[in-house]
């Protein structure tokens, strides 16, 4: 730019003219709108500062809140399916094994180890497993032949020790009795949508099983052969009092 005065050249910045030494009107100018752009540069920065600070500290309060309601829910979630997930673990680890479990439950069926069969499946957690389910009618039928013999075996210490077992009344274990004799029959009826469940080897295993049953209950109570196999055909209710009378 030029002085005004003399013509020399004149920086912005410069106060006065160094060849005339007069005052450069533009530099005090230009001084005044610096310093107001310092002004507005320092409050626009302090403003940004603090709305990043606040926005910050927002953001921080909202991540965490976040975070803590996404862990709530995994957990939660867990919680909820622990028992699938432990069941999904289980049948997975009873497939792997699903050919020795078969293998060794055809040997106790074999050799008509009813008891041994229930305490096999309850020890190996394989009960209505998904790999095992052609077994489930072979399972229930012995599981209701265990409850049978246990409530017969206290029947017959009932009479050699009344005291021992003072909290069962006989009606109440006929009254089992008869309900699982139920439920064994139950198991023989063939089953529409798993067929394999109650043929062959299986139903054979659960024919002999009944008839061990009415054997064991013909000589308990002193009746026929006759009329055990006749139970086949009757309701709860008839079969306790047949048992019920033959007590008397």
């Amino acid at each position: 730019m030029k002085c005004k005065h003399c013509g020399s050249n004149l920086n912005i910045e410069d106060k006065f003219c160094p060849y005339c030494g007069e005052p450069n009107p533009y530099a005090t100018l230009h001084q005044k709108e610096m310093d107001k752009y310092k002004k507005d540069y320092q409050a626009t920065k302090r403003d940004v500062l603090e709305q990043s600070s606040r926005f910050n500290r927002r953001t921080v309060k909202v991540t965490i809140i976040a975070i803590m309601v996404a862990l709530i829910a995994a957990v939660m979630v867990l919680i909820f399916n622990v028992d699938n997930i432990r069941y999904w673990k289980e049948d997975r680890d009873i497939k792997a094994h699903s050919a020795q479990y078969k293998a060794e439950i055809d040997q106790l069926m074999d050799d008509r180890d009813y008891l041994g069969v229930i305490y096999y499946f309850t020890e190996k957690h394989i009960a209505y497993s998904s790999s095992m389910e052609e077994y489930d009618n072979v399972y229930s039928s012995s599981q209701r032949y265990r409850m049978f013999y246990e409530n017969l075996m206290i029947l017959q210490s009932k009479k050699a020790f009344p005291d021992k077992y003072a909290y069962y009344t006989q009606s109440e274990l006929i009254e089992g009795l008869a309900k699982d004799i139920v439920g064994i029959y139950e198991e023989l009826k063939p089953n529409e949508y798993h067929p394999e469940r109650t043929e062959g080897e299986k139903m054979e295993y659960m024919e002999d099983l009944v008839a061990h049953m009415e054997t064991m209950t013909a000589g308990y109570f002193g009746i026929t052969t006759e009329e055990a196999r006749a139970m086949r055909n009757m309701t709860t209710s008839r079969i306790s009092v047949m048992l019920e009378d033959s007590c008397r």
